[in-house]
């Protein structure tokens, strides 16, 4: 028998579904309406994607209708988190349906919120043309009249890629597929997005297959949260790619293994391709090397599973440098690392008089409260982690480094989603949720230069130097402050004891039973 849920638990649940539903139109209108200070400028492909008219919204209209998105997308997922506490199991093959179609909208409607994705194509261009982009530079490829080169942006038209070799690989394959053509090959390139977004919603329907909290969670986090949308899909980040290496390693390792108690010993076939796989994720990405501290702490008393997992990454990072070519690994290296404008650690340092250039040493700095935050969640980690030996190393090394960085960008938080699915229900969401918002204010509309009106471009520098920098910081004080008193959690009230699921506990045939904590 089916029991219909609560009145505030069905209040819940709509508002999640319908802010969501708002959120994803709103990124879809926007970009559907062609190019403004939050889409950019391509030149028509013909019948071939991105599909868009030439509305020219106001900078104001666009900026509002943005921040409008993220204020509703994030409290739709805020929503929808709360209901499923309250026991909300909403059917997981309709999120599925929701997410791929949300997926399929943002695919065919030009890039938004970024220019990302123009230099992607460059890059992609730099290599069809069988030269390196981490030694040719946009501004290279613009100066020979090349039509992918003329679109391209000039902030980082001097800079080599950043970006590792297989994230190159994708973009010179989308490239070669769309020509001299920019919108097309921003489109081929939204493809491989969009096939990395499914590919870990459903590797994610597949690990929480037997919790079903768990499992809406997953697409909460995931699947339908309009932040990821935006990042993964709108914004066309690489970022995505490498969140599906990391999830189809876990896949390898297996639900037994990733949600496990007590994980037991992990076979050398399964950590050679969680190996593999993780090495791919940092090929693309550097910083997804994060994802292998679970694995090599779930492994540290068996040499041989160690030596497979490390020794699988490795390989696939020589092959991928290798094959890249000289100045391949100096790029990532040297240049994949520094401050943003919009850095949390402006909160500490503006009022100490440094408003005009940086303090000595913060990265020092930051690499040491990177540490020092690591070390804290580590011991003092919220309810259920430690159920989890081989996740929780992972979530607590990328919060620790998410929240502390001082080079962070809003789609970077797509590090933290995929990990946070695992772990039970805490005041944890909303620190990340709220760090998300502070994030994401920054970086809209995320095209435009220049603002008109002349006070809206005033309004969004202080937005940049103060309120995202002031908001990042809160929500590193605050995750602090969790792991110092302990306050994960309010006390649970009667509905959300009775609908609690048992604990998880793995035969040695791999079979799931349930047992009561």
């Amino acid at each position: 028998m089916v029991t219909r849920p609560e009145r505030p638990t069905r209040i819940a649940a709509v508002t999640a579904v319908t802010f969501v539903c708002l959120s994803v139109a709103i990124l879809v209108a926007i970009g559907a309406a062609g190019p403004s200070a939050a889409t950019v400028m391509v030149r028509r492909a013909g019948a071939w994607p991105p599909w868009f008219a030439s509305l020219h919204l106001p900078d104001l209209t666009v900026m509002a209708a943005l921040w409008l998105a993220l204020l509703v997308g994030v409290a739709g997922v805020a929503a929808g988190l709360v209901a499923v506490r309250r026991g909300w199991r909403p059917p997981a093959r309709w999120l599925v349906v929701g997410a791929f179609a949300a997926a399929a909208a943002l695919a065919v409607v030009p890039a938004v919120g970024s220019t990302d994705m123009l230099d992607y194509a460059a890059y992609g261009r730099i290599a069809a043309l069988h030269h390196s982009p981490y030694i040719m530079t946009v501004e290279q490829l613009r100066h020979a009249h090349d039509p992918v080169g003329q679109l391209a942006p000039h902030m980082w038209e001097k800079v080599p890629s950043v970006y590792g070799p297989l994230a190159t690989a994708t973009q010179w394959a989308a490239s070669e597929l769309g020509g001299s053509s920019a919108a097309v090959t921003i489109f081929w390139l939204k493809v491989w997005n969009g096939l990395a977004f499914v590919v870990v919603v459903l590797a994610l329907d597949w690990l929480t297959r037997a919790l079903p909290a768990m499992r809406a969670r997953a697409h909460l986090l995931w699947s339908v949260n309009p932040v990821v949308m935006w990042a993964v899909m709108a914004g066309g980040h690489v970022d995505g790619l490498a969140v599906a290496m990391a999830v189809l390693a876990l896949a390898v390792l297996g639900s037994t293994v990733v949600l496990a108690r007590a994980p037991g010993r992990i076979g050398t076939k399964r950590a050679l391709g969680c190996g593999l796989l993780l090495g791919a994720a940092t090929a693309v990405k550097a910083p997804f090397v994060l994802f292998g501290v679970g694995l090599a702490w779930a492994a540290r008393w068996s040499p041989r599973t160690l030596a497979a997992a490390a020794g699988g990454g490795a390989a696939v990072l020589a092959a991928a440098y290798l094959a890249a070519g000289r100045g391949a690994a100096a790029s990532v290296v040297e240049r994949g690392y520094g401050v943003a404008g919009d850095n949390l650690w402006q909160a500490i340092y503006r009022p100490l008089g440094f408003s005009h250039h940086l303090p000595r040493h913060l990265t020092l700095l930051a690499a040491l409260a990177f540490v020092s935050v690591a070390v804290l969640l580590i011991r003092r980690p919220p309810p259920g982690a430690r159920d989890m030996p081989v996740m929780w190393p992972v979530i607590a090394v990328i919060l620790a480094w998410t929240f502390t960085s001082p080079l962070q960008r809003p789609w970077f938080d797509v590090l933290i989603y995929v990990p946070l699915v695992f772990l039970p229900p805490s005041r944890l969401d909303w620190v990340v949720l709220g760090r998300s918002v502070a994030g994401g204010i920054a970086y809209i509309p995320g095209v435009a230069v220049h603002l008109h009106p002349a006070w809206l471009q005033a309004d969004y520098t202080k937005v940049v130097s103060y309120v995202a920098p002031d908001g990042r910081m809160l929500a590193l004080a605050a995750l602090v402050v969790l792991c110092l008193t302990g306050a994960w959690n309010r006390r649970p009230s009667a509905p959300e004891t009775a609908t609690r699921e048992p604990a998880i506990a793995i035969r040695s045939g791999g079979s799931w039973t349930a047992r009561n904590r």
